[in-house]
Parts: C-alpha cells; structure tokens; sequence
C-alpha cells in the first residue's frame, strides 16, 4: 500500500509532466521509487516521462516501466496501453496489437484504443479490418469519424488521405480545434507550408492560450526559411527565420542557416537598404546570442561571431539619414 508520502510525490510528478517539467517529474518519482518500489502507479509515471524523449536509448526503459507496472497490476490497461503506443511507434506492430488488444479486452469501452488498432492494420494493408475498428469509435459519416480516420492515416503516414479526412471533419464543425492543428501536421509532412501556417493559426484564434501552436508555426516558419535557402533566395529565408523568431524569440536555427541573416543583410547594403540589413542584423545579434549562451560556444567564437555582425552594424548605421542614427542610438541606449 501506498504511504501518504508516496502519494504526494506521484501527484507532484503528475503535475510536473501535466506543466512539461519532466526533470522534475523524474525526481519526484525517483523519489517515491525509493520509498517504495511496489507501487505500479510510480513505474506507470517513470515510463510516462521516458516516452517524451523516445530514441533507441531509453526506449527499452520507458517499456521495462510500463512492464513492470503491469507486473504489480495486471489489469493496468492504462500501462498496456501507454507500451503499445511505444511499440507502434518504433513499427513492433505485433507486441502493439497485443498490448491494445489488452486494453480492449479489460476495457472495451475506452474508444481510443480501436483508433491505434486500426492504424495498425492501415499499415498491414487490411483496410476492411481498419474500417471495422474505427466503426468502434464513432458511426460512419459524423466529423468525428472523419477526424479519428485522419489521425489514424497521419499516424499511417498517408498525408493527402489524413488532410481528405481533416478537411471533412472541418466542413462539419470548423471549430475543431485539433483538427486544424492536425491538418496542419498533414500539410507540414507534405512540405506544404503556406497551408500548415493557415491552419496553425486558425487553432491559435480559437485556443489562443495554447502555446504548442505558436511554437509549431514558428517551425514552420523555419522550414520555409531552409528550403528558400536551399534554392538561393537568401532574403526570403531572412525574412521567413524573422517571422519565425518574432513568434518564438528562443528557437534555435540550425547552424548550418545561422548565417543567412548575415548574408541578407549584406546584400540589403549592397542595394543600400540600410534600415532591412538593420534588421537583419538585429535579429543576427540575436541568434548569436541565444547560442552562445543555451549551448556554451567557445568565448572566442562567440566574441569572432558578435564582432563580424557589429562591423557590419556600423557600415548599416553610417547609411541612415541623420535623424534615424540618432533615434537608433537613443533606441539602443534604452534598451541597455
């Protein structure tokens, strides 16, 4: 049985990973694991919180929680199904089917778990078998059918069709705000970026106050910013990583494109655009920044890379009429 204590921290990690604080998460139930290593529902947790980094390094740990979970109650089907999601996502479709088969079998009224069985038989080609298993989840015809067959053909990988089912589920009710984000994942693994940002921001005006979909669009941003760079349009991919980091001053740009503001700042000097290669340069300050200090870059770098970008800041500054360098000056005094 469970001392009170123990209860505590479960419900601590609980509202650490609920908040996105796995680290913390993890030290509470590290904690209660201590206290006591027989509580299913502290292994359950442990393997919540291993699956929000899944690779081939913890993956065997997030399943040994969840198996051990199951251990101490063998009818966790909360557990089942937290390790056949972790099985379907690394394509062990067998030990997936067996584990929602469990969940059904110990509580065949829990409706999501018919969705995953029938994703899994999309990608065995039995789409008579899926087509019975998403009728479990809602009867043909209504938006929730469509959008529990988008989910499963974008877990599928089967983009175009996800986007068919999305768009039906949104013609019936066009304030489903997970159908828009899910869309938006569609159009985003098909490279269409124009419709993933439409989408993105229509389940921002209609949750305004869920952060996941700000952060997703300034990806998306970045995306459209590294295929413009990829073609050679580099004051578009300066333009579009600004959009991105006026959404989300923190996101990284991968070193590989950092310099692309640079450039485009460069080539606005060049056309004497001084007040655009300010700009850029800006927002150059910043990136350098952000890296120098969330991943450590060698002082010596850190110090070559803000020089190279205030050289050029005062080649931008000299070509400002009079009045906008003062104002410039002024604006950088304040903000200091």
């Amino acid at each position: 049985m469970a001392t009170l204590d123990v209860i505590q921290l479960i419900e601590k990690a609980k509202m650490a990973y609920n908040s996105e604080n796995y680290e913390m998460a993890q030290v509470y139930l590290d904690d209660a694991l201590l206290q006591n290593p027989d509580i299913p529902e502290v292994h359950f947790w442990r393997g919540k919180v291993a699956t929000t980094d899944l690779n081939d390094e913890v993956i065997e740990t997030a399943i040994g929680d969840f198996t051990q979970a199951i251990e101490l109650k063998p009818d966790y089907w909360e557990a089942y199904f937290e390790r056949g999601k972790v099985y379907l996502y690394f394509d062990r479709l067998d030990e997936a089917e067996e584990d929602f088969k469990k969940v059904a079998e110990i509580n065949p009224n829990f409706k999501d778990v018919y969705s995953y069985l029938a994703q899994i038989e999309i990608q065995r080609g039995n789409d008579k078998k899926a087509m019975e298993y998403l009728s479990k989840v809602s009867s043909g015809g209504d938006y929730k059918y469509y959008y529990n067959l988008g989910k499963i053909f974008l877990n599928a990988k089967s983009y175009e069709t996800a986007v068919e089912n999305f768009t039906k589920a949104l013609q019936d009710n066009k304030y489903l705000v997970d159908g828009y984000y899910l869309r938006a994942k569609a159009y985003e693994a098909l490279g269409k970026y124009d419709e993933a940002i439409q989408d993105l921001k229509s389940a921002a005006t209609l949750t305004p106050e869920e952060k996941k979909f700000f952060t997703d669009m300034a990806k998306v941003y970045f995306k459209k910013a590294m295929k413009s760079a990829d073609e050679g349009d580099i004051r578009k991919s300066a333009d579009l990583f600004i959009e991105g980091l006026k959404i989300n001053y923190n996101l990284k740009i991968d070193p590989q494109y950092e310099k692309i503001l640079e450039q485009a700042a460069k080539d606005a000097l060049s056309k004497k655009e001084y007040q655009q290669a300010i700009t850029y340069l800006e927002f150059a300050e910043r990136v350098v920044d952000n890296r120098c200090v969330d991943e450590m870059l060698p002082f010596e770098e850190c110090q070559r890379r803000k020089q190279e970008i205030k050289s050029l800041m005062k080649e931008a500054e000299k070509g400002l009429p009079l009045k906008e360098r003062i104002l410039k000056k002024l604006n950088d005094i304040y903000a200091k």
